[in-house]
């Protein structure tokens, strides 16, 4: 538990370094003391805390147009999501979270080349997808980051923008697992732990690392993510498949 908290409080003070990243790494951390099945729901519940703080920080800059677009079809997609997460062996799972980590790592580096602007109308259809994939991977925060970045947004639009895209995505699958019978009151004490940790962290994080040199952080952070990946692919996926 103790361990969990302390993540829980490092990855958030790291996303205030980041940008991005803390939810990514938080879910494969958590991986490694509970199963898939736990471990996204009681993820979604530490992210919508910090989501909903930064929804409020930021309410001023919100970029409705995509906001709205974004949430049109996301219950279908949360809908689609539940039912493919209770047919889906855990060791796949942890295979595609893995798989999606290496993803999210290459869409950082490809965006720093020709970057596009993702047009209007496909944040309907990429909602739809979020929804489904955010109830297997349990984040998909750093992929939508790579996707958002627009010549007439600023810093605050996009933090802000993806901040609502973690609250209505991660309320939704709270809302989803609790439907489907998962019991939250089960890890209430550690989810409770892990939620004042990140606002805390959040709030700190940025003080505590400004310090820190950016690059040297970042290749120690992606080095990790990397690591995590690999290991949650390999280890905790491959190998339990091919073994059974």
């Amino acid at each position: 538990m103790t361990l969990l908290v302390s993540a829980a409080f490092f990855t958030s003070a790291l996303t205030s370094v980041a940008g991005a990243g803390g939810g990514t790494i938080l879910i494969a951390l958590m991986l490694l003391f509970m199963p898939p099945a736990a471990a996204i729901p009681a993820h979604g519940v530490v992210q919508l805390a910090s989501n909903t703080w930064r929804v409020w920080l930021f309410r001023k800059d919100m970029v409705w147009p995509i906001i709205i677009r974004f949430s049109l079809l996301m219950p279908l997609g949360v809908w689609l999501g539940t039912w493919l997460i209770q047919v889906t062996a855990s060791e796949l799972v942890q295979v595609l979270i893995g798989c999606f980590v290496l993803l999210t790592l290459f869409l950082r580096q490809l965006k720093r080349f020709a970057p596009k602007e993702f047009p209007l109308w496909a944040f309907v259809p990429l909602g739809f997808i979020t929804g489904a994939l955010n109830m297997i991977v349990g984040v998909i925060a750093p992929v939508l980051g790579a996707l958002i970045i627009r010549k007439d947004m600023s810093k605050e639009n996009i933090v802000g923008t993806l901040g609502f895209f973690g609250f209505i995505g991660n309320l939704l699958k709270i809302a989803a697992f609790t439907m489907i019978g998962f019991s939250f009151a089960e890890y209430g004490l550690l989810l409770a732990l892990m939620t004042v940790a990140v606002l805390v962290g959040t709030s700190v994080g940025k003080k505590v690392l400004s310090g820190m040199d950016e690059k040297i952080f970042l290749l120690i952070f992606n080095i990790m993510l990397i690591a995590l990946a690999l290991k949650l692919i390999v280890y905790d996926g491959l190998k339990a498949l091919i073994g059974s």
